[in-house]
């Protein structure tokens, strides 16, 4: 994976103990488009809209424009997510509001094959739970996973969150429509599980 210098600004990014939180410019197109073009079988299921809006390099620079503009308006925040030990790009995490304007949000995120199992998504949403509901001052983050994906639900529970529903959405998968259920987690900004937050990134 490529080897990147970290030279951005400290306004917008932030830092857990082994990772760093990057709001996307266009120096990450390459990175970028590189994970997800190794990773895209593994993460079509999961990120449909991601995966095939980046099919070329081109797709993931103009991706990135898109946002970059999110951000800007606050309806989404996105963050590369870049290994202190390796200077490497290992993945992706993003809030979006689920309302404009309004203090209740949704994150999701993914790591290429290489970064999984080292703990690395929990300690990445630790950290954007924090700056939600610090810098942001929401009031509650949710996340949703599929019921098969056991990985993503042990990353919620280790960060606070509680399963509070579980919904059925149609996938489309060998050209047919499959039910999948999904879980629905989430963190409020009062519960006794955020606060333990600050002090463990």
């Amino acid at each position: 994976m490529l080897t990147h210098s970290l030279t951005y600004s400290q306004t917008t990014a932030f830092s857990t103990s082994r990772l760093w939180l990057r709001p996307y410019d266009q120096e990450m197109a390459l990175p970028f488009w590189q994970l997800i073009h190794t990773n895209r079988d593994r993460l079509q299921a999961d990120f449909p809209d991601r995966t095939s809006a980046v099919i070329t390099l081109r797709d993931a620079e103009k991706r990135i424009r898109t946002l970059r503009y999110q951000w800007n308006t606050g309806d989404m925040y996105s963050f590369g997510l870049w290994s202190k030990e390796t200077g490497n790009y290992i993945g992706d995490i993003t809030l979006r509001r689920m309302t404009p304007g309004k203090p209740f949000g949704e994150v999701g995120y993914y790591l290429s094959a290489e970064a999984e199992g080292s703990g690395f998504a929990t300690e990445a949403l630790k950290g954007l739970v924090k700056f939600a509901f610090q810098e942001l001052r929401m009031e509650s983050v949710k996340l949703r996973c599929a019921q098969d994906n056991i990985k993503s639900q042990k990353v919620a529970e280790r960060c606070g969150f509680t399963r509070s529903q579980t919904l059925t959405i149609a996938i489309s998968k060998n050209a047919e429509k499959e039910d999948r259920p999904i879980y629905t987690y989430c963190l409020r900004h009062n519960d006794t599980a955020a606060r333990f937050l600050w002090n463990s990134v």
